[in-house]
C-alpha cells in the first residue's frame, strides 16, 4: 500500500454520505451513531459533529428551529477542530457550506426560520476513497 492509495472507510461512514445526500437526516445520523458508540479515538467526536449536523437538519425540518440551531452550533465547535481535509472529507468547505445554509437560523438564535430546500443543500462526496 503506498500512500496515494485509496483509503478504505467504514460502512456505516459511507452511509452517512448516502443518507445526507438522499436528504434522509435521520438515517444519517442513526447510521454514523452504530459507529459513534464504539468508537475510542479521536474519530469519537469527528463522528459527534457529523451526527449533530444532520440531526440539525432533521429537527430543523420539523420545526424545531430552537434545537436544530444548538445541535448546529454544538456539532459545527466539534468538527471545527479537525484538519481541513479529515478522513477523505473537505471539511473546510463543508463547514463554510453549512455556515451559509445555516445563517438565517443562527442569525435568528434558534427562532422560526423556515428550513432551507433540499436544492438548497450541498452535495457531499468523499475524495480518495477505496472502489
Amino acid at each position: 500500500m503506498s500512500f496515494d492509495d485509496p483509503i478504505e472507510f467504514p460502512a456505516e461512514y459511507l452511509a452517512y454520505f448516502d443518507r445526507f445526500n438522499d436528504r434522509d437526516f435521520f438515517e444519517a445520523h442513526e447510521v454514523l451513531e452504530d459507529l459513534w458508540v464504539v468508537e475510542v479515538g479521536e474519530l469519537r467526536d469527528y463522528y459527534k459533529g457529523l451526527i449533530m449536523i444532520a440531526a440539525a437538519f432533521h429537527q430543523w425540518r420539523r420545526g424545531r428551529c430552537r434545537g436544530a440551531y444548538k445541535l448546529f452550533r454544538d456539532g459545527r465547535a466539534y468538527l471545527a477542530t479537525y484538519p481541513a481535509l479529515y478522513q477523505g472529507f473537505e471539511l473546510k468547505g463543508f463547514l463554510a457550506e453549512m455556515d451559509k445554509v445555516f445563517r438565517p437560523l443562527v442569525s435568528r438564535h434558534g427562532q422560526d426560520c423556515p428550513a432551507p430546500s433540499d436544492e438548497q443543500l450541498p452535495w457531499l462526496a468523499l475524495v480518495h476513497t477505496a472502489e
